[in-house]
Parts: structure tokens; sequence; C-alpha cells
């Protein structure tokens, strides 16, 4: 009986708190990649057509910024609840593919004990600009 006691105690319990910890990571981490699929579609959605069809060069606007913050703050439900964002940290253009790179980070250290070090997920977001005919 008291082997089954420390078995318990010592093996399976911190199995399966590691478990629910490691659950809770990659829910979080898919969360963010929404936020940042999200992002680039707003930022997408955001280029100035006008240059766009004089040049070809996809240019954001004043807005794509917000934009981009605006959508993945909205695609954040889960995390949010905890005091978790989502934040924007880079919109990168890329004119000779037509597409958008929106990096998207958050803090997941109110998600963990505080015996885990700091916990800072960044993920992409592609979109392509397919709306615009040269």
């Amino acid at each position: 009986m008291t082997f089954w006691t420390v078995f318990f105690g010592f093996v399976m319990i911190p199995i399966m708190a590691l478990g629910i910890e490691l659950g809770r990571y990659f829910y979080a981490r898919a969360e963010i990649a929404k936020a940042a699929d999200a992002a680039a579609l707003a930022a997408a959605a955001e280029i100035n057509q006008r240059i766009f069809e004089a040049s070809g060069d996809l240019l954001p606007t004043s807005m794509t910024w917000s934009n981009a913050q605006a959508f993945a703050s909205m695609n954040n439900n889960y995390l949010g609840q905890y005091g978790v964002n989502a934040v924007v940290t880079g919109i990168t253009v890329d004119a000779g593919k037509d597409t958008v790179l929106v990096q998207v980070s958050a803090n997941l250290d109110c998600l963990f004990p505080s015996v885990v070090p700091e916990v800072i997920v960044s993920e992409r977001g592609f979109a392509e600009i397919r709306a615009f005919v040269r």
C-alpha cells in the first residue's frame, strides 16, 4: 500500500500535471496562430489599391497595423479571458509573391505556474493578395 501511495504521489500526479500543462500550451499556441492568420487577412485587405494598380507595388496604408491588431485581438477570445493579449510585432509585404506576412506574439506567463520560466509564443500568419489585377 505504501509503494502505491508513493508511486502515485511522486510519479503519476506529476506526469498528469505535465500532460495538462502541455495541452494548455499547445492550445494557447494554436490560438496565437489563429490570431496571426486573422491579422494577416486584415493587413492584406488594407493594401493601397491605387498605388498597386498604377505601379504594381504593394504598399500598406495607415490603417494596416491598427486593422491587423484589431483582428488579432478579436480572434484571441480564449486567451483574452486570462489576460493574455496577442500583439502584432511585424508586418512584411512581399510584392514579388503578392503576400503579406504578419508576426504575432503573446506572453503566456499567467497560464502556467510561477516555476515555469517566461513563456513567449510567436506565430506567423500569411495571406495572399488576389483581389487586385495589374
